[in-house]
């Protein structure tokens, strides 16, 4: 049976419902601590299309409208169920030569306004649990009623505790000090979930430590070639690794007539890799507003260990099924993949000689439409325990 997606539009404060809409040409994703993009268009067949669309973006649109791009959401259901909530933060009517009109929609999910709010009073931790200090960014954020997402957090304390001064006048967005917070050794992972319960859309910051989803032991999700994978892609990039890294953050010195030096980290380096013969390649990754070694220490600790050497992201697109409990909610959770074709040709034994189980850290959906099938290209980390 195919799938039957709605897209509800509806005001982002109070989520007040607007209209639904028929688009077209969708793709959404979802993603652990960054945000997922939505695109979609809808073809303006005629006026009574053109009044609908008006309702969510007027034409007249001052910036004072009672909708618009930057202040309303989108929300995609797949059935009943509720499959991602994206801001809508670009939308484009355009007319072509013959006459026709067509919107173009482009948004991202409610991680991306964590990075359209900036931190503009000073705020200090000392010796906090970064969960805590995480879950105070947000509700600092949400502490007026025009920041007020109704974002609820959920996830305990990770027993990491943690020194951090964000002062007002580095400008920096919530999103961007949480994304630094939790990629440090020993940090954590976030993302905001959206569903249904007892008839009403809720809305969670969720954190895990050290990672969000089950263990790969629960890894219920289960994909193989020949059977639902469509495509699958395992790249592998050396130019965005590096075998050696450090940390930079602001100066020290706060003498504006004096010259200073940016703060930098020690050398983290992967010995694995240059044990193994590697060469060094060096880089250094910027920290605004960080002015303290330790910290720098750290982030340049997370690198080695997260991002050294080559690259690797393995990747696959599936058909989606009722047999199959996938869903973009389940970021972090387990999959099982088994691939055999030309590339990974079964061994003596008849074995597949390609079977992981990975842990799922991106979902991009694309719903069914005419001549194509529903599909979702799942992302992983590859970190997960293998069979032979």
């Amino acid at each position: 049976m195919t799938a039957t997606y709605r897209y509800l539009f509806c005001d982002l404060l109070t989520d007040r419902p607007i209209t639904a809409l028929e688009l077209t040409g969708v793709t959404f994703e979802r993603r652990i601590v960054q945000a997922g993009s939505f695109k979609a268009q809808l073809p303006i067949a005629n006026r009574q299309v053109a009044d609908r669309v008006r309702k969510v973006f007027p034409p007249e649109d001052a910036g004072v409208s009672p909708a618009g791009a930057g202040r309303v959401v989108c929300h995609v259901y797949r059935g009943a169920e509720l499959w991602g909530s994206y801001i809508i933060w670009q939308a484009t009517p355009a007319g072509d030569e013959r006459g026709k009109v067509l919107l173009d929609l482009q948004g991202a999910s409610l991680e991306s306004y964590l990075h359209r709010r900036q931190i503009w009073e000073d705020l200090a931790f000392d010796q906090e649990d970064q969960i805590d200090i995480a879950h105070a960014l947000v509700a600092d954020m949400q502490s007026e009623p025009g920041g007020n997402l109704g974002l609820l957090p959920v996830g305990g304390p990770s027993g990491v505790l943690r020194d951090r001064y964000f002062k007002g006048s580095e400008a920096a967005s919530y999103g961007d000090r949480l994304a630094e917070l939790a990629n440090l050794a020993d940090g954590f992972e976030y993302y905001i979930r959206t569903y249904v319960s007892a008839g009403r859309r809720r809305r969670e910051f969720v954190t895990g430590r050290p990672r969000l989803g089950n263990g790969a032991a629960a890894a219920d999700m289960v994909f193989a070639r020949p059977g639902n994978v469509m495509t699958w892609s395992y790249s592998s990039d050396a130019g965005s690794g590096a075998t050696r890294w450090r940390a930079r953050g602001d100066a020290v010195n706060d003498d504006l007539t004096a010259d200073s030096e940016p703060l930098v980290s020690g050398v983290a380096q992967a010995p694995g890799y240059l044990e193994a013969g590697w060469p060094y390649l060096d880089r250094t990754v910027d920290y605004q507003g960080v002015k303290d070694r330790a910290t720098l220490d750290g982030y340049a600790a997370y690198q080695a260990g997260r991002k050294s050497g080559t690259v690797r992201i393995p990747q696959i697109t599936v058909r989606i099924g009722d047999e199959v409990p996938i869903s973009p909610n389940r970021l972090g959770d387990h999959a099982r993949v088994t691939l055999v074709d030309d590339w990974w040709p079964l061994d003596e034994r008849g074995r597949p000689t390609f079977a992981h189980t990975w842990r799922v850290v991106g979902f991009e959906v694309t719903p069914p439409a005419r001549g194509a099938e529903e599909r979702a290209t799942l992302i992983f980390e590859e970190e997960a325990e293998e069979e032979a």
